[in-house]
């Protein structure tokens, strides 16, 4: 087995001939984006897949510039609008009795101009009471009025409870005499929504003497590697530079993770930023995941249920998503997955015609223990879930919704509540994820620079032509500008334990 450079105490089959020792970041100098995919991939072994690590298997979309950016969402043309009120033809709101009997005409208002001449439109109790509109909309400032009929053969007119605000109404079809038709009705179209974020630029530093080069330590510092079989094993690291090297990747990546997840756009209304940094120039910051998100499709339970996971799974894809473009993921921390599964497992015991062997599933499995020659282990845990309709739910555990320090809230079951806390991604596909990072091209990876005198213990160097300080000391210097992009955040979806209702 070869070393890897810097860590060249962790052993990796796939780096055989090909490190040399300390000298991984002078190898990959020019090539800042191997450099960061390798991080990736090591703090995925350690870490399992966070959110950094998660998205990189998906393409991340380079902009020529660090402006912001923007892009527009087109929402559905079809779908419900909301009765602003119902009038009669004097003008006087319909609030009592019956609208529309014997086929008297009157008036509905609109917040938007969907509808056109012609057209029939229901409301809830459809069939019963359709309103066919006898003319274009006229506008009323930001509304719209309509002068409609009960059709359907309906002559005791419609109830006004069906017409009070907030009662939604759709379009279904224009009718029109066999002979010497006129023209009625229009295709409806849904004006773009706007949507902009902006990069976030963050870095970090540290310094170290130049003593450290090659500095043992009298005892070995345990860390996680990965092993051939996917799995991880955990090594000691005799040299104090390794240890602190990784330390130093371990943070910065944490800080990345928390960007992208929990930052904060901070510009105001008027588009001013507040932040001043120590240059003079203003702070830019753009909005992370969960920002992006809590716009759209945010609930909150006491109680958790599988019922309530399946509802809102069938929310998002219910006449949006074809059969077989129904995956999605359920982020959640460790607690929640676990009650993910006693949830899945109190659906699937009620399932009596199916029996399962689980030793052949390998569930049962023979063990050693004193306690027993014929001893036995069990155990199996439910990650995915295969709803009707198409609809496969995976779990993604994140370990930052297990994160005690961040999350400071703890839930009555144990643990942070933040733990419990469920994001339902459509991520979409590799050729369009909903979901994605963004760069600034040629700025893909992070920018990584070292000032130092004499000797540089990150990269081993001894002897520097070029010093940075008279100082026998060495600081590396991280930077990166990145981002997220939640392309519709009406395809996502989260479900948050109520104690963390603000």
């Amino acid at each position: 087995m070869g070393k890897l450079g810097k860590f060249q105490s962790m052993e990796f089959e796939s780096w055989a001939k090909t490190s040399k020792l300390n000298h991984i970041n002078s190898a990959f100098l020019g090539k800042p984006q191997e450099l960061d995919n390798l991080m990736v991939q090591l703090l995925a072994f350690r870490y399992r897949r966070t959110l950094n690590t998660f998205l990189s298997q998906y393409p991340t979309k380079t902009f020529e510039s660090n402006d912001e950016y923007t892009w527009k969402v087109i929402g559905s043309m079809v779908k419900n609008l909301p009765i602003v009120e119902a009038r009669d033809l004097s003008g006087t709101a319909i609030t009592s009795g019956n609208a529309g009997a014997n086929g008297e005409p009157f008036y509905v208002v609109f917040d938007e101009d969907l509808f056109a001449d012609g057209a029939i439109i229901v409301g809830e109790l459809n069939e019963i009471y359709p309103l066919r509109i006898l003319g274009d909309g006229y506008r009323e400032g930001t509304n719209v009025r309509y002068k409609v009929v009960v059709t359907g053969g309906v002559t005791t007119g419609i109830p006004a409870a069906q017409l009070a605000p907030g009662k939604r109404f759709s379009k279904e079809y224009a009718p029109v005499e066999r002979e010497f038709s006129r023209k009625v009705d229009d295709i409806m179209f849904s004006s773009p929504i706007a949507m902009r974020n902006e990069f976030s630029t963050i870095r970090m530093q540290h310094k170290v003497s130049g003593a450290l080069i090659n500095k043992k330590i009298a005892f070995g510092i345990p860390v996680e590697v990965p092993t051939a079989n996917n799995s991880y094993t955990v090594k000691n690291v005799d040299m104090w530079m390794h240890y602190e090297q990784w330390v130093l990747e371990e943070q910065w990546d944490d800080a990345k993770n928390k960007l992208l997840a929990y930052g904060r756009s901070n510009r105001n209304k008027y588009g001013e930023y507040l932040d001043i940094g120590k240059s003079g120039e203003v702070i830019r910051m753009g909005a992370g995941l969960f920002q992006q998100m809590e716009v759209n499709n945010t609930s909150f339970y006491n109680d958790f249920s599988l019922k309530a996971i399946e509802n809102a799974l069938y929310e998002l894809s219910a006449a949006n998503l074809n059969m077989k473009e129904r995956t999605f993921v359920l982020n959640t921390g460790e607690r929640g997955a676990a009650q993910f599964h006693k949830a899945v497992l109190d659906t699937v015991s009620g399932w009596q015609p199916i029996q399962v062997n689980a030793d052949n599933l390998g569930m049962v499995k023979r063990t050693t223990s004193p306690l027993h020659e014929n001893a036995l282990a069990a155990g199996f845990q439910f990650t995915e879930f295969l709803a009707p309709n198409g609809v496969k739910l995976k779990i993604n555990v994140d370990p930052m919704y297990d994160d005690p320090i961040r999350n400071k809230i703890m839930h009555p079951l144990g643990g942070p509540a933040y733990s419990y806390r469920y994001d339902i991604f459509d991520i979409g596909s590799m050729n369009q994820p909903n979901i994605f990072k963004v760069a600034v091209k040629g700025q893909e990876g992070d920018m990584t620079s070292y000032e130092w005198g004499l000797r540089n213990p990150f990269t081993g160097k001894i002897g520097n032509d070029f010093m940075s300080h008279d100082e026998d000391s060495a600081t590396v210097h991280k930077m990166t500008t990145t981002g997220i992009c939640v392309l519709d955040p009406t395809r996502t979806m989260s479900i948050i334990p109520s104690i963390l209702q603000g």
